[in-house]
């Protein structure tokens, strides 16, 4: 599996149908759709991951539109909706992709279980996209960067 994927996994349920293991009501789940590319979403999760070995997962979560920074379980995600940095701080390393997008989430969506969503909130949506973008330069020459694109 790849390491990116794991702080992404509650993306899914925001984006994709719903397993049934979800522990989301029908409200909670059509009140984020209906804000899903009119606001920035931000939220924590807690789910299991269940391909292989069962892992759990929490961490936070912040959408919009494309864009989106996921950070959970030691490593953090930034995407523009073009390029996605992966970072590992204890490990000191980014890999630097380009995005497929969702599209890329769409094999792991049955492995996830017991998802559970709050401090849900909504701002509007921001022209400053900066947040999504990870910063190599302000890295210095103890970080290992990989550009994969």
């Amino acid at each position: 599996m790849k390491r990116w994927i794991l702080p992404l996994l509650p993306l899914l349920a925001l984006l994709l149908p719903l397993t049934a293991a979800a522990q989301l009501s029908s409200q909670q789940v059509a009140e984020i759709a209906s804000h899903l590319g009119t606001d920035r979403i931000s939220l924590h999760y807690d789910c299991t991951f269940t391909q292989d070995t069962p892992l759990k997962l929490s961490g936070t979560l912040t959408v919009q539109g494309d864009c989106y920074r996921a950070s959970g379980n030691g490593m953090e995600i930034y995407c523009d909706g073009t390029t996605r940095w992966t970072v590992d701080p204890q490990s000191k390393e980014v890999y630097i992709e380009t995005s497929g997008g969702l599209e890329e989430l769409l094999p792991y969506r049955d492995s996830l279980t017991e998802l559970k969503l709050s401090e849900v909130k909504y701002q509007p949506l921001s022209e400053d996209l900066s947040v999504f973008v990870f910063d190599v330069s302000a890295l210095d020459s103890s970080w290992v960067v990989t550009d994969l694109r």
